[in-house]
């Protein structure tokens, strides 16, 4: 079962240098891959996050002040799907990657002629 964001996010309070924390809710606990994932592209994001907490299923993290509501909600969407793929913040995978078989030997080694 994938991890959603259950609750809206609220902010708790203001902090210096236009930052803010953000609380909300996820309908599980996340294991500790999904958490190091969920941070890394928080922090890696145009909102800078920092100083993240996961207690059970509430998480609190420190953000650069979003424009907006919507804003805000969109990317905690989008730190929850890359989390749940486990995609890296830099683009790429963790976990077993997929491999993809060798080309038929009669591709080998072989030059053709464009036409």
């Amino acid at each position: 079962m994938l991890i959603m964001r259950v609750s809206e996010p609220t902010f708790d309070e203001r902090r210096p240098d236009n930052r803010v924390l953000v609380r909300f809710r996820v309908n599980r606990q996340p294991d500790q891959t999904w958490i190091n994932t969920f941070k890394g592209h928080a922090t890696s994001s145009v909102l800078r996050a920092a100083n993240t907490v996961f207690n059970g299923i509430d998480i609190t993290l420190e953000l650069a002040k979003p424009q907006s509501l919507p804003e805000l909600s969109t990317a905690l969407d989008c730190f929850i799907e890359c989390a749940n793929l486990r995609l890296r913040s830099w683009g790429t995978f963790e976990g077993k990657p997929r491999t993809l078989p060798a080309p038929p030997k009669s591709f080998r080694g072989t030059v053709r002629d464009r036409v």
